[in-house]
């Protein structure tokens, strides 16, 4: 059985990795993710979750972490990114990870310091040029889960139930069996008396 296999089992038994282990996970999936595309295509059925990044939905509907950015009016000026490289402080990178929508017409400053919040106008003008029937992101917590704006044409999924151990929210994941036929299913955190916490390891003051 391969290390992948056995960190497959350990992940089904709802165990956690050892920290060696996860840490060579991680530069696995950071090599195949550097081979991926900046918008992946995706096809039906399919469960989109918390935390997306680039993927494009039956060429319909685009999956993106925060939001849009001024510098972007087509999807193929995502596709140019260079994204092997640290989150920069502004530009259309930044944006894409940082704005959240609002209660504006096109564009505002964020609170959050970098992104922008973008309204209603800016958001149907996207989509109309890229064909789209939904924008789906993440970035923004949601107590009830989801949320839908724009006359439900971009969703905020929130999958991080109880967000920080204090946030009291519940999650959400939104199925797709088509383009429009699709469910949102929301669940709860996992009581405190349930997790499981794994051992800390306290490296001796002297070695």
């Amino acid at each position: 059985m391969s290390d992948v296999d056995k960190w497959i089992e350990i992940a089904k038994r709802c165990k956690y990795l050892p920290e060696d282990d996860l840490r060579e996970l991680c530069n696995i999936v950071c090599d195949l993710l550097l081979e991926e595309p900046n918008v992946q295509p995706v096809q039906t059925p399919v469960t989109v979750c918390g935390d997306i990044h680039g993927q494009l939905i039956d060429e319909t509907v685009l999956c993106v972490h925060g939001g849009l950015s001024p510098e972007i009016s087509m999807l193929d000026q995502i596709r140019c990114i260079d994204r092997n490289q640290q989150i920069p402080h502004k530009g259309a990178f930044c944006d894409l990870l940082w704005s959240d929508p609002a209660d504006v017409k096109m564009w505002s400053v964020s609170p959050r310091g970098a992104g922008w919040l973008f309204g209603s106008y800016v958001t149907e003008l996207f989509m109309n040029y890229n064909n789209l029937n939904l924008i789906c992101r993440a970035h923004q917590l949601v107590n009830e889960g989801y949320k839908y704006m724009f006359d439900k044409r971009l969703v905020t999924v929130w999958s991080a139930p109880n967000y920080c151990y204090r946030c009291g929210n519940v999650a959400s994941i939104l199925e797709f069996n088509t383009v429009n036929d699709r469910t949102a299913k929301l669940f709860q955190a996992v009581p405190d008396s349930e997790r499981e916490v794994p051992p800390q390891h306290t490296t001796p003051y002297f070695l």
